[in-house]
Formats: structure tokens, sequence, C-alpha cells
């Protein structure tokens, strides 16, 4: 009965661990934004506590256009009221944007590293194209 126990819960632990964690999505990402970003209504102080709280290093995943791309980072327009990009995500393989283009519509899930503003884009990193 021990063993079958001990099998039940190494079983339970591993299915836990293994089970990826639902990414955020553009709509989380719209969220994070309205929240933290230039168009708050919060204090800088708060924007900085609500991003530390809810989305420093969290799982998300994006839909936007690259408007820069180097073999290592991509930078993604994600609103089209955007003039530049909203997010700037370094790929986990260091090659992963050797194949992509400028303009091409990709989805990536990344950790969120820094929150952007008025002038700067959000930051992600262990990007990997969807």
């Amino acid at each position: 009965m021990i063993k079958f126990l001990s099998l039940l819960v190494i079983a339970t632990v591993s299915i836990a661990i293994l089970t990826p964690v639902k990414a955020a999505t553009n709509d989380e990402f719209m969220r994070m934004l309205a929240e933290t970003g230039c168009k708050s209504k919060y204090s800088d102080g708060k924007k900085a506590d609500l991003f530390d709280a809810n989305y420093k290093n969290k799982p998300m995943t994006v839909t936007g256009e690259i408007a820069t791309l180097s073999d290592n980072d991509a930078s993604l327009k994600v609103l089209s009221s955007t003039l530049t990009f909203d997010v700037i995500i370094n790929f986990a393989n260091p090659k992963a944007g050797y194949d992509l283009e400028k303009g091409q519509r990709i989805t990536v899930m990344f950790n969120v590293t820094d929150a952007g503003g008025c002038f700067l884009s959000y930051r992600g990193n262990r990007g990997v194209v969807q």
C-alpha cells in the first residue's frame, strides 16, 4: 500500500511539473499596458508595484508584427497605433530570429522582464516563437 501511494504521489507531482502554466494572451498584454503603461491613470509608484506584483518574470504570449529583428531578438508592434514597437523580446534560442522577416506577424511566448512607458518598450526574455 505504501509503495502504491508513493508511486501515486510521484505520478501526481510529475504531471504537475510537466503541465505548462497557461501564459498570458494579448488581452493580458493589453491589461498590463492599461495598468502600468503610459496611459495608466495610476501614480508611477503604483504602476511599478502593479508591474512587479502581476507581470514581472511571468510568462506572456503576444502576437504582433516584427518591427526590428536580429538573430537573437525581435521588437514587436502589438498595437496598430504604436509608431515603433511595444515589446522587445530576446529569444531563448540565439538563432530563432534568423529565418524571420520584418513585417511578419508572429506569436511569441516569453517572460516579461521590464516595464515600458511612454518612450521605452516593455522587455522580455526566453522568447519562443509559436
